[in-house]
């Protein structure tokens, strides 16, 4: 019997976890909206970007790419698309692996 309240107790932390994800991106996404009303919801950052290429005899070919403006949101998750803002000024150095 002990066993079976464990099971309904994991069960319940296991939903209210889910339940509580789900509310802060909803309140995130209603942020977002409020911030597109008000002009303010979409920004960019300069994100140097480079490619890679695995060349014949295990060898690695960096090819670099001119740092150009990306498109992102102000917001703690991504919407529409694009990533958050703060986290393509923490990841802007970007590789794409080419073959």
């Amino acid at each position: 019997m002990r066993m079976m309240g464990t099971r309904i107790t994991g069960t319940w932390i296991a939903v209210a976890l889910l339940a509580l994800c789900a509310l802060v991106y909803a309140a995130d996404w209603a942020a977002l909206q409020l911030r597109e009303h008000a002009g303010t919801a979409h920004g960019t950052v300069q994100v140097d970007d480079a490619d890679v290429v695995k060349e014949k005899g295990g060898k690695v070919e960096y090819y670099y790419n001119p740092p150009q403006p990306t498109p992102c949101v102000h917001a703690l998750f991504p919407h529409e698309g694009q990533s958050p803002c703060w986290w393509l000024a923490r990841h802007s150095d970007q590789q794409q692996f080419v073959n």
